[in-house]
């Protein structure tokens, strides 16, 4: 398990990484909005990307607040995991990113799970 902490514009953003069964666990906390904290997102899943190997499950329980620049950057980055026949698949998104990612018909496309267990079952 490796630990990624970087305060942005007076909040911290945590990521914890894990394997588990083939797939990568991001754990992520803090709020992910316009400017630093996006752009961290950003590398950690493009690090994620390039470095590790089969899918990707994002532990969302512990962040705080997301905006359209944090739902942006995971549009963007589903369809390069989709380009290499890899998954980005959403756990324990609370009622408000849910409710976004409806309105937006993005639940549509990303695999999205309750808890964590039920992704891996479902996805290995």
């Amino acid at each position: 398990m490796t630990l990624a902490r970087i305060s942005l514009e007076g909040c911290t953003v945590i990521v914890e990484k894990s394997r588990r069964e083939g797939l990568t666990i991001l754990t992520i906390e803090g709020i992910i909005k316009l400017g630093e904290s996006a752009q961290f997102l950003a590398q950690t899943l493009d690090r994620a990307l390039e470095n590790d190997e089969g899918h990707v499950i994002l532990d969302l329980e512990k962040i705080n607040y997301i905006d359209s620049t944090g739902i942006g950057e995971l549009v963007g980055y589903l369809g390069r995991f989709q380009n290499r026949d890899r998954k980005l698949i959403l756990v324990k998104a609370s009622d408000r990113i849910l409710k976004l990612l409806e309105m937006s018909q993005l639940d549509r496309i990303f695999p999205i799970y309750n808890d964590l267990d039920a992704a891996v079952a479902a996805e290995t």
